[in-house]
C-alpha cells in the first residue's frame, strides 16, 4: 500500500525555552600531560605578541596604529569553549573580525591592546591548581582562564602580505588581459570606510583610511578604483582596482554604495599590462592593514564539453507536446539561450538581453531538452520521472568574451543581471527552481566561502528560490572508473587539482556532480564520470550535494557519451558534463514543488531530496565511502513518486518550523507499537535536517555562524531517575571514531556546522527499555554575541521509521498513535490547505 509522507502541521507548537547546559566545568589545561613545557610556550606566545606590536608601531607613521593578527589554535582547541576571547582577547579591546581556516581567527589590534594581551599571557601560572571532585572523588585540574587560553593557542602571526595575495603577479597580468575579467583586481577590505567627511570622528582609524586613499591616488593617471556593489549585511567593503593606459587623473572611490542597480557600463580604457606598475600597486595593497585580500576575478564557463551529432538515435523519438490545460513543473535555465525552434512549445517566458549575433543556443538547448524529454531520450535508468517541464529562458551568457564585457562589465554585473531575471521569472511566472550549469574557473578553497557563492545564496534567500549548480568539469579527465576498489582508490589518490569549482560551495543552493550512464560499452554505469570534480571544497559541507547522470567522458571521438538531448535545430545530439547532470536534479526539485500544494520551503525541498538519496549502485563498497562522499555527496534521489510515497512498513514524518532566539523544539512520541517487544524498540531509522542559519563570508571556513542540530533520543529510567539518550549517529562519522569526538572530528566527519545533516542507525535486535522517544532540534552559536535572527532560523527535519523486514504495518500503527497525541499530521501534498509552512 502506498503511504504518503506526513507533515506535522503544528510543529511550532512544540517550541520551548532552550536547555542551557550547566557551566562548562573546569577549563581545559592543554599542557596537563606536559606541564613543564608550559612556561616556554607562554614565553613564546608573549614574544610573538610583542613582535607583532613592534611591527605595527613601526608602520604607524605610514598607516596608523590599527593592525590585524592571526591567532592559530591547536587542533584540540577548535571548540567554541576553548577560544581565547575572554581573558586574552576580549571583544572590547581586540574585536574578532574574520577567520581563515578552521581554528584560525583574525583579530583587530593596536599596539596598546597587544601590550594588554601580553600582560595577561605572562600572568598565566606555571603550575595548575588541583582539587578533588566531591562527586567522583578524583583530582581535577583547575587552570585559570589565562593559562587555558594561552595553552589553546598554537601560534600568533601578524596578518601580512602572504595572507593578502596568493597569486603570481606575472600570471595575474596574463589573466587580467582577458577582457572577460574586466582587467581589475578585486580587493576586500577589513572595514567599510564611512563618508570621507566623517573620518575625523573615527579616532585611530582615520589614519588607516587616509593612508589608503592617498596611497592609491599617488599612483597617478591610469588608475581606477571603484567601490563594488555589495548586498551583504556585514561591514566589510570591496573595491575594484584597474590599471589602464590613460592620461586621466586617478579615480579612487572607496566610500559609498557602489554602482546603482542597472547602471550602464561605459567603454573601458585599454588595460595596462606593464609589469612594473602592477608590482608597485600590489606591493602597496598587500602591505596595507585595511586590506584583507586581493583576488583575481573569475571567468565564467559552461560546465560541459561540445555536443556532437548522435551516432545511434533513440528509436522513434518525438518531442513531447505540452498540454496547456494541465500544470507542469517549471525551471528557469540561466545560460546562453534556449532554442525556440527546438523547444518553443515549452517556453513560458524569456529574459533576453542579448543581440542575435551574441547568442549561442547549443548549451542551453541541450539543458532544456533534458528537462523536457530526458526520459524519452535516455530511458528510465537516467531519468526516472515523467517528461515535461516548462522553461523560463534566462539568456544572459553571451557567446564571446568581448561581448561579456560589453553586456556585464564583469562578474558583478553578470550576477546583477541574473538577479533581475530571477525576479522577473519568480514574480510573473512563479518559477522557483533555476538551473545554473556554469562555473567560475577557480577551485573552491577549504578556507574560503567565495563572494560569488555568497551572492547566489543572497539571491536564494531574498527571492525564495533554489538554484541547481554544476560541480564543474576537469580539463584533463581521470582514467575511467574501474571495477577493482584498490585501483579506484589509487587513481583518486594521485588525482590533483580536481576540486569543485566556484560557486558549487553555495550553502543555500545545491550542486551536482556527474555519473556515467548505464549500458555503455567500456564504462561502468552509475559511477562518477571521469571529468566530474570532487568536493567538499570548503570544510563542514557535503559538496557536491548530489550526483546524476551527465554522460560518459570518453576522450575518443569514436566513443559515445551516452547522454542524449537536442541541438538548436531540434535534432538529437549527445554530450557530457556536469552541466547536463544539474538539470536532472533541477527537474526533480521542480516536480516536488509542483506536486506539493502551496509554497514549499527551500529547506523542505532540499531535505526531501537528501533524505531519500541513495549511493549510486556502482559505489556500494565500504572502502569507497569517503571518496564517494567527495564525488556524489548524498547520492542520487529516486523518482519524485518514490520520495512522496513509501509503503506500509514505514512512516516518514516532516517537521517544518523555525528556531526562534532562546528556543528549541521538542517532539515527544511513542515508538510504533508493532516494533516494540519486551520494552525494546527495533527498526531502521533515518533523520535528515536542513536549516538556513546565518552566514558570514568574513569568517572563511567558519562562515556558518549558528549550528542547528537534531537528536533522536530514547527515554531511559535508572534508579527512578529519567534521562534521555541519543540513539542516532551522523552517517558520515567514521565507525572507528571515539564515542566523544573532539571538535575537529565533528566538523570534518560529523558535519557539525553544516546546514545539511543526516543521521541514522539500524536496531535489528531492539534497543533500550522504553517506547517513549523525542526529537529535539536546537542550536549553538559560534560566539556569545552571534544572535539568532529575530525571525528565527527556518529548518525542516524528516524522520523515517521502518521495519527492516518490511512486514509490520508501521504506517497505520504510527498514524493511529499520533492521532491520539498532540500532533496534527496530514499528507504533505495537501497540507498547505491547513498550514502556512511546508
Amino acid at each position: 500500500m502506498a503511504t504518503p509522507v506526513q507533515i506535522v502541521l503544528n510543529a511550532n507548537n512544540f517550541s520551548e525555552d532552550r536547555d542551557i547546559p550547566p557551566g562548562r566545568g573546569n577549563r581545559t589545561d592543554f599542557f596537563q600531560d606536559n606541564e613543564h613545557a608550559f612556561p616556554a610556550h607562554r614565553d613564546k606566545i608573549a614574544g610573538q605578541l610583542e613582535g607583532v606590536a613592534e611591527e605595527i608601531r613601526r608602520n604607524a607613521v605610514s598607516f596608523g596604529e590599527v593592525g590585524h593578527v592571526k591567532v592559530i589554535l591547536r587542533r584540540r582547541a577548535w571548540a567554541k569553549s576553548h577560544r581565547p576571547l575572554s581573558a586574552l582577547f576580549p571583544g572590547d579591546r581586540t574585536p574578532l573580525v574574520g577567520g581563515l581556516d578552521l581554528g584560525e581567527l583574525i583579530l583587530e589590534v593596536t599596539p596598546r591592546s597587544l601590550d594588554q594581551a601580553v600582560a595577561q599571557v605572562r600572568l598565566a601560572e606555571d603550575r595548575v591548581k588541583w582539587e578533588k571532585n566531591k562527586v567522583t572523588n578524583k583530582l581535577e585540574a583547575h587552570p585559570t582562564a589565562r593559562r587555558s587560553e594561552t595553552g589553546a593557542i598554537e601560534r600568533i602571526e601578524i596578518y601580512g602580505a602572504a595572507d593578502r595575495r596568493r597569486f603570481d603577479i606575472e600570471k595575474a597580468v596574463v589573466w587580467l588581459s582577458n577582457s572577460k575579467t574586466g582587467g581589475q583586481y578585486e580587493v576586500e577590505l577589513f572595514d567599510s570606510p564611512p563618508p570621507q567627511g566623517d573620518w575625523d570622528a573615527t579616532g585611530v582609524r582615520e589614519r588607516l583610511y587616509v593612508s589608503f586613499l592617498k596611497g592609491l591616488q599617488g599612483f597617478g593617471s591610469g588608475l581606477t578604483v571603484n567601490r563594488l556593489a555589495d548586498k551583504s549585511s556585514h561591514s566589510m567593503a570591496r573595491v575594484s582596482v584597474r590599471l589602464e593606459r590613460s592620461s586621466l587623473p586617478p579615480r579612487v572611490q572607496i566610500t559609498g554604495e557602489g554602482p546603482a542597480p542597472g547602471a550602464k557600463f561605459t567603454a573601458l580604457a585599454p588595460f595596462d599590462d606593464r609589469m612594473e606598475r602592477h608590482m608597485q600597486v600590489l606591493k602597496f595593497l598587500e602591505n596595507h592593514p585595511l586590506v584583507k585580500c586581493i583576488e583575481l576575478p573569475g571567468i565564467l564557463v559552461p560546465s560541459a564539453s561540445p555536443s556532437k551529432p548522435s551516432r545511434t538515435l533513440p528509436n522513434g523519438f518525438v518531442m513531447p507536446a505540452r498540454d496547456a490545460a494541465r500544470s507542469w513543473p517549471r525551471v528557469g535555465v540561466i545560460d546562453g539561450g534556449v532554442s525556440d525552434a527546438a523547444l518553443g512549445d515549452w517556453l513560458i517566458g524569456r529574459w533576453d538581453q542579448l543581440a542575435d549575433s551574441d547568442i549561442d543556443l547549443t548549451h542551453g538547448t541541450f539543458i532544456g531538452g533534458l528537462l523536457v524529454a530526458g526520459s524519452a531520450l535516455n530511458g528510465p535508468d537516467t531519468c526516472t520521472d515523467p517528461d515535461g517541464t516548462e522553461i523560463y529562458d534566462i539568456a544572459v551568457l553571451p557567446s564571446s568574451d568581448t561581448a561579456f564585457t560589453t553586456y556585464h562589465g564583469d562578474l558583478n554585473g553578470f550576477f546583477e543581471q541574473v538577479e533581475y531575471a530571477i525576479i522577473e521569472a519568480r514574480t510573473r511566472h512563479n518559477v522557483r527552481i533555476f538551473n545554473f550549469s556554469m562555473n567560475v574557473q577557480t577551485l573552491v578553497a577549504s578556507n574560503n566561502y567565495s563572494k560569488i557563492a555568497e551572492r547566489l545564496d543572497q539571491i536564494a534567500d531574498t527571492h525564495d528560490v533554489l538554484i541547481c549548480i554544476s560541480a564543474g568539469n576537469l580539463t584533463a579527465s581521470r582514467p575511467e572508473w574501474g571495477a577493482d576498489v584498490t585501483s579506484v582508490l589509487q587513481m583518486m589518490a594521485v588525482s590533483q587539482n580536481d576540486g569543485i569549482f566556484i560557486p558549487a560551495e553555495s550553502a543555500r543552493n545545491i550542486s551536482v556532480g556527474a555519473l556515467n550512464p548505464t549500458s555503455l560499452d567500456g564504462a561502468i554505469g552509475h559511477v562518477p564520470a571521469n571529468y566530474s570534480r570532487r568536493g567538499p571544497g570548503i570544510q563542514c559541507l557535503v559538496k557536491p550535494d548530489f550526483a546524476h547522470v551527465g554522460g560518459c567522458g570518453h576522450g575518443l571521438p569514436s566513443k559515445a557519451h551516452g547522454h542524449y538531448s537536442v541541438d538548436p535545430n531540434g535534432d538529437v545530439t549527445e554530450s557530457c558534463g556536469t552541466s547536463f547532470a544539474a538539470p536532472l536534479l533541477a527537474k526533480q526539485a521542480a516536480l516536488l514543488d509542483a506536486q506539493i500544494e502551496g509554497n514549499v520551503s527551500r529547506e523542505t525541498l532540499i531535505a526531501l531530496l537528501t533524505h531519500h538519496a541513495k549511493t549510486p549502485s556502482g559505489m556500494g563498497a565500504k572502502e569507497l565511502s569517503v571518496i564517494g562522499r567527495q564525488l556524489v555527496g548524498h547520492g542520487t534521489p529516486p523518482s519524485v513518486g518514490e520520495i512522496l510515497e513509501g509503503d506500509d512498513s514505514q512512516i516518514t514524518l516532516v517537521f517544518a518550523a523555525r528556531l526562534m532566539p532562546g528556543k528549541q523544539l521538542k517532539f515527544e512520541f511513542a515508538w510504533p507499537a508493532c516494533l516494540v517487544q519486551g520494552g525494546k524498540c527495533r527498526g531502521k531509522v533515518r533523520l535528515t535536517l536542513v536549516s538556513s542559519p546565518p552566514l558570514d563570508q568574513r569568517f572563511g571556513a567558519e562562515f556558518v555562524r549558528v549550528n542547528v542540530e537534531a537528536a533522536l533520543q530514547q527515554e531511559a529510567v535508572k534508579d527512578g531517575k529519567h534521562s534521555w539518550k541519543g540513539q542516532l549517529k551522523p552517517l558520515y562519522l567514521p565507525e572507528s571514531s571515539a564515542e566523544h569526538p573532539v571538535e575537529a572530528e565533528r566538523v570534518e566527519h560529523g558535519l557539525k556546522w553544516s546546514p545539511v545533516k543526516v543521521y541514522g542507525d539500524q536496531m535489528p535486535q531492539g534497543r533500550g527499555s522504553s517506547s517513549t522517544w523525542r526529537l529535539l532540534v536546537s542550536y549553538l552559536s559560534r560566539t556569545d554575541n552571534t544572535a539568532v535572527p529575530q525571525e528565527g532560523i527556518p529548518f525542516t527535519a524528516i524522520l523515517t521509521i521502518e521495519d527492516m523486514a518490511g512486514e509490520e504495518p508501521v504506517f497505520n500503527v504510527m498514524r493511529q498513535q499520533l492521532a491520539a497525541s498532540p500532533f496534527q499530521i496530514s499528507d504533505i501534498r495537501t497540507a498547505a490547505r491547513v498550514t502556512t509552512r511546508v
